[in-house]
């Protein structure tokens, strides 16, 4: 999922949404610019907690953060990516099955790559609905991006256990703000930075952004109907987890 979905799916889970929680929730996709791979960065939710554990209250929240995040232990990126249901994938790989075929022409992409692109679509189309349900989400991601005490002092905890230097994992932190701190938030900026991320990945310089922007309005299309339902299960089982941490039972 995207940052805005991230920072609403933490706040769901843990009542309440400060500076530590919002970069947490986002933070497994950050340390993918200091060249940690996707599953290896999703699934460091539980060692990052017990780092963290009986520190600052604020080291604790960005832990908890990190933990709604990724695939291991099973947070919203397990249920979006991995495993939803009876589905074949996650949620927004069933959501994306209708999309893949315009998806690889608008994207200039191999067939291979269509559901695994055309699943971003309903990324974007989600992150479109969690902006205009919550508009303030963004000044809240942005506040964080501008927390210039706590952001240093979080890299420099988590230096040693991530092996990466803390300037490296600032670096990391203010590329991706550069990314995603754009506004206003329209179908028309996620195509744009889609454009790049195209581009960075697999070297095609350009997308039909006209028709990028149709689609994903196309995929919150498609997840209007049932989102709701998903956000309020798979927030019930991450609570469950962080309860078990909690309790000491992980």
């Amino acid at each position: 999922m995207y940052p805005l979905t991230h920072l609403f799916f933490a706040k769901r889970v843990l009542g309440f949404l400060d500076d530590p929680v919002a970069l947490g929730s986002i933070f497994p996709d950050v340390l993918i610019l200091s060249s940690i791979g996707w599953k290896e960065s999703h699934s460091l939710g539980i060692e990052i907690w017990r780092h963290f554990r009986g520190k600052e209250k604020d080291l604790v929240n960005f832990s908890l953060g990190v933990i709604t995040h990724g695939i291991e232990p099973k947070g919203l990126d397990y249920y979006s990516d991995e495993k939803y249901s009876n589905y074949e994938r996650g949620y927004c790989y069933e959501k994306a099955k209708p999309l893949i075929n315009r998806v690889v022409e608008a994207c200039n992409i191999s067939a291979e790559n269509g559901w695994w692109k055309a699943h971003n679509f309903i990324e974007m189309g989600v992150e479109l609905y969690i902006n205009e349900k919550s508009p303030r989400l963004l000044t809240s991601l942005q506040q964080a991006f501008n927390n210039t005490l706590l952001i240093p002092k979080l890299c420099r905890v988590l230096s040693p256990l991530l092996h990466r230097d803390a300037k490296l994992l600032e670096k990391s932190l203010l590329t991706f703000k550069s990314f995603f701190e754009e506004e206003p938030l329209d179908a028309r900026l996620l195509a744009l930075r889609y454009q790049q991320q195209i581009y960075f990945r697999h070297n095609i310089e350009s997308i039909d952004l006209v028709e990028s922007r149709d689609i994903i309005h196309k995929g919150k299309e498609l997840v209007a109907c049932d989102i709701e339902g998903f956000f309020s299960e798979v927030s019930e089982r991450v609570n469950n987890v962080l309860n078990e941490l909690v309790n000491g039972n992980v």
